[in-house]
């Protein structure tokens, strides 16, 4: 069950950033001074195969792998996103609407609607593959 982590820094203050976390998610979210969600990152398989499906009222979704900063001989280096191919909509928003149970009911469902979108947007071929597999595409369909 995702619970809120009390205390988190904030580094912009015209919005309120929360964290919701529990043994397959990791939340963040975004709030304006109205309480409206200006951006959230669900981070899902935070133990196994991490990966981050993102959206932002301005620039819309992303969906990332999260590289572990395995650095090899350099060291552990920090995170970071990677673009992460499709993202398992229907599985991911099955298994948020069992952990989201103690979340505001109005966050809840705005991250369930977005899911939604995103699964109907993809499925319409409005959302695009990442830069690196288009190109990748474009390049086989020609040869």
């Amino acid at each position: 069950m995702l619970r809120e982590i009390p205390g988190v820094r904030q580094d912009r203050p015209s919005l309120n950033r929360r964290w919701y976390q529990d043994e397959f998610f990791d939340l963040y979210t975004w709030h304006a001074a109205d309480g409206a969600i200006v951006s959230f990152q669900l981070c899902y398989d935070v133990r196994g195969r991490e990966r981050a499906f993102s959206w932002h009222r301005e620039h819309g979704f992303l969906h990332n792998t999260v590289d572990g900063g395995d650095g090899g001989r350099l060291g552990r280096m920090s995170p970071m996103l990677v673009a992460g191919g499709r993202f398992p909509h229907r599985m991911v928003r099955r298994r948020f609407a069992v952990s989201a149970g103690a979340l505001d009911a109005a966050t809840r469902d705005f991250i369930t609607a977005k899911m939604r979108e995103y699964g109907r947007s993809r499925a319409r071929g409005e959302i695009a593959l990442p830069r690196r597999r288009r190109a990748a595409r474009d390049e086989a369909d020609s040869g």
